[in-house]
Parts: structure tokens; C-alpha cells; sequence
């Protein structure tokens, strides 16, 4: 709701004019901010929700997540923050919790808290002894989420981790393995690359995981990314990032405020895939880019994404009701209405990196290829921003955003490109509607 010029929640405060510049597709690092400090107030809620739960099912795991929950309690806020807003771990104590609520226990592993309260213990020195149950599908692999994984015998169910006097260690079936934040000494032990570039002072620093919890989407399967991969994705990143920084700071500064972890994809036959999720804010998910050029857009138009999924967290922006499919200039498929508002949203972004593009590109192919860039996500996402306007369904936040993406989408259309770059991405579009027009399967209602 609206009052006074702020948009109240119970826990948390957006001003509207935060608010209007999030529509605008800005927000800044201050948006950021407000906006990752609503996800922990979430994620802390939802293992609260995961203990209490686990305790009411009497959970095999019961003891174990309550020593862990002490544990991280204890600690001091700074560190229970960084265990915690490990983007993996906010995702599974979200699934985890919804599925002990809708009483799913056996599809959960609730245990993998005790995980999480090992990793922070390592990374703080506290002195710890903790209890470790396995997933039982990870055949042998603790996996200490955001510090490293543990190689143990395949038969291990249940493993210990111990702190003392500033040395940690785990423990399985009959096994000892030094651990910790330094380098490794065992072989046994795969610390998680860290992958950090820096321009003009602003810094780049995620972590090089492989999300493979349960409740995480799949990014990869806990496969091994070594120095090579990662001196690869260093080399990849760092000249996008001297593109976005040079030439697109304000997104720069909200990439750097708000990414902590990049999980590799598999690399498609052309271009890049690439993907943020819901409930694992300051993550993303990527193919290895071409080359600098799609490194930037790719991460330009993830944080418009992340950002919104954040918001929707804070704000219902679309009302319950039936399911309606939708055209989307960039998909194959049609989408519902949450969907394509994420969609029209993330390509805002896209559309403003273009602009900005046309800018500074060199003359000639440079150029041409940025003004058509440009007019094609320009005309794809005012199209489609049109259509959400006129939805009824849309909360009074909603159309706030939405009218706001409308502004800013206005205010471009006078953005001189050429004749032949305006005519090339009417093509594309025309031929992407075509194929969409030719191949679309009956599947009830959609409107374009």
C-alpha cells in the first residue's frame, strides 16, 4: 500500500520513488540494497519455518537441525548473514520449507542445515561439533555450501565436522579430512573458485559454484570446475566488465552490489544460455558468452530479472486468477502473465544496454548491429508492456511499475537509428511472430 510517498510492508519500507526507479528499469545499488535486505528477513523466516516444522514432524534429521539452528543463532549477525544469504541455501530452505509444510518430509533433507551452521563455523573459527547427515543421493559429497564439498567413502550417510582451537576437519566413515578457507592440503577437499575482476575500482566477485542441492534448480551436477574453467571465465568476464563499467556503470554498480554467485551451464549451439532463480537472490546461472560483447548484455539483462523477482517477493504485482497465455517476442512458447511481465521487464534492460550501445559503438557493423539491437527490444517490449497495461488484473504496484516501463519506453521512441537498422529488426520481429503464428499449439486461450 501507498502512504505519505512510501510503500509500507510490515518488515520492510520501499520508498515510491525507489519504487518508480526500479520501473524505470534503475534502482541503483541503494534498490539493491532495500531489495536483498527483504531476502534475508525471508530466508530467515523460512528456516525458522524449517526448524519448527521439522521438530512438529519429528524428523530423523530433528536433532541435527536444531544443534545447527543454535549454532548459526549464536553467531555473530555479520557471519549468520553471510551462511545464510549463500544464494543456494535461501532456494533449499524455501523448498524445504514449503514441502515440510504441505507435508512432503520424505522429499526434503532438511539435515543440509547442519551444512550450512559447518561452513559458517569454518569461515568464523568458532569452535563447533556438529552432526552432518548426507543427502542421501550425494553419494559420499558434503558439501559445505558457499566454502567447499568433502569428498568422502560413497557408503557415508552421516559425516562430522569439527572446529578447534582454528582448525576444522570432517569426518566419515573411518576418514579424516583437513578443511578450511586457506588452500587445500587434501585433495579430498574442493574449495569453491572464487572468480573476482575489477575495473575502474568497481569489483566483480562471485563465487564459481555448481548448485546441486535439492529444492535448487539444476545448474550442474556437482561436477568439478577447475582452474582451467575458471581462468576461462575470468578471461570471459573481465571484458565484459570493462564494458558494462565503462559504458553502463549504474548496471555495473547494481551487478556488483547484488551477484555473489555464477553457476556455468553447458554452452548451447549458438549464443548463450543463461538464467536467475526465484528464490536464490544474487545468483545466476550462464553459459560460457561468445565474447565480452554478450557477456555484458547477458549479465545487464539477469539483474533486471533478479530485481523483479525480488520485488514480487515484497509486492504482489499481479492478481490471482485464470490462467492466460501470452505472446512474448523472445520465446518460443507463450507465457503467462507473471511471465511476461518478468520477460518485458528483463528486455527493458536489454533495450536500455542497446541505446546506451548505439552510443559508443565504433561506425559501421559496430553501430549497425547496436541501432538494430536496439530498435528490435525497443518495439519488442513496448509491444509487450502495452499488452500488461491493459490487464485488469494488475495490483495497484503493478501498474505502478508497469506504467513506469511505459515511461521510459516512450521516452526512447525518439532514438535516432537508421532506416536500414529500424527496417532490419522489424524483419526479425516479423519473422519471429510468423514462426510463433505457424507452430504454436492449441493450448487454450492466448492473446497477443
Amino acid at each position: 500500500m501507498a502512504r505519505s510517498g512510501v510503500v509500507i510492508l510490515a518488515e520492510h519500507r520501499l520508498p515510491a520513488r525507489v519504487l518508480d526507479e526500479l520501473a524505470a528499469g534503475r534502482g541503483g545499488v541503494a534498490a539493491v540494497e532495500r531489495l536483498r535486505a527483504a531476502q534475508r528477513s525471508k530466508t530467515l523466516l523460512a528456516v525458522r519455518a524449517l526448524v519448527l516444522l521439522v521438530r512438529e514432524t519429528r524428523h530423523p534429521d530433528e536433532a541435527a537441525v536444531c544443534s545447527a539452528y543454535r549454532l548459526l543463532t549464536a553467531l555473530p549477525p555479520a557471519e549468520r548473514t553471510a551462511a545464510l544469504g549463500h544464494p543456494p541455501v535461501a532456494a533449499w530452505a524455501f523448498g524445504t520449507a514449503s514441502l515440510l509444510r504441505r507435508g512432503e518430509p520424505g522429499a526434503t533433507h532438511p539435515g543440509l542445515l547442519a551444512a550450512v551452521a559447518a561452513a559458517a563455523a569454518v569461515r568464523a573459527g568458532t569452535d563447533a561439533d556438529l552432526d552432518v547427515p548426507l543427502d542421501p543421493g550425494a553419494a559420499g559429497r558434503l558439501d559445505l555450501p558457499g566454502l567447499g564439498t568433502v569428498l568422502l567413502p560413497p557408503s557415508t550417510r552421516r559425516a562430522r565436522v569439527r572446529v578447534s582451537d582454528g582448525r576444522a576437519r570432517a569426518y566419515g566413515a573411518g576418514e579424516r579430512i583437513d578443511i578450511g578457507t586457506g588452500p587445500p592440503t587434501d585433495p579430498r577437499w574442493r574449495p569453491v573458485p572464487r572468480l573476482e575482476v575489477a575495473h575502474r575500482g568497481l569489483p566483480l566477485s562471485l563465487l564459481l559454484d555448481t548448485p546441486a542441492w535439492r529444492h535448487v534448480p539444476a545448474a550442474g551436477t556437482g561436477h568439478r570446475i577447475g582452474g582451467t574453467v575458471t581462468g576461462a571465465w575470468r578471461s570471459r568476464l573481465a571484458g565484459g566488465w570493462r564494458l558494462l563499467v565503462e559504458h553502463h556503470r549504474p548496471v555495473a554498480g547494481e551487478i556488483s552490489a547484488a551477484l555473489r554467485v555464477l553457476a556455468p551451464l553447458p554452452a548451447p549451439r549458438a549464443g548463450t544460455r543463461s538464467g536467475t532463480f526465484h528464490h536464490a537472490f544474487g545468483s545466476v546461472t550462464m553459459s560460457m558468452p561468445p565474447d565480452a560483447r554478450s557477456a555484458a548484455v547477458t549479465l545487464a539483462h539477469e539483474i533486471q530479472h533478479l530485481k523483479l523477482a525480488a520485488l514480487t517477493d515484497m509486492f504482489a504485482l499481479i492478481e490471482p486468477g485464470p490462467r492466460e497465455l501470452f505472446y512474448a517476442p523472445w520465446r518460443r512458447d507463450p507465457r503467462p502473465l507473471d511471465a511476461l511481465l518478468q520477460g518485458a521487464y528483463a528486455h527493458l534492460g536489454v533495450a536500455g544496454f542497446w541505446r546506451r550501445q548505439t552510443r559508443v559503438a565504433r561506425a559501421g557493423a559496430p553501430r549497425h548491429h547496436a541501432e538494430v539491437e536496439f530498435a528490435r527490444w525497443h518495439r519488442a517490449a513496448d509491444e509487450t508492456v502495452r499488452v500488461l497495461a491493459a490487464q485488469r488484473r494488475l495490483t495497484p504496484v503493478g501498474r505502478r511499475l508497469v506504467h513506469g516501463m511505459a515511461g521510459m519506453l516512450d521516452r526512447w521512441a525518439g532514438e535516432p537509428v537508421s532506416r536500414q537498422a529500424a527496417t532490419e529488426a522489424g524483419r526479425l520481429l516479423d519473422a519471429h511472430r510468423a514462426r510463433w503464428e505457424r507452430t504454436r499449439a492449441p493450448t487454450g486461450p492466448t492473446r497477443g
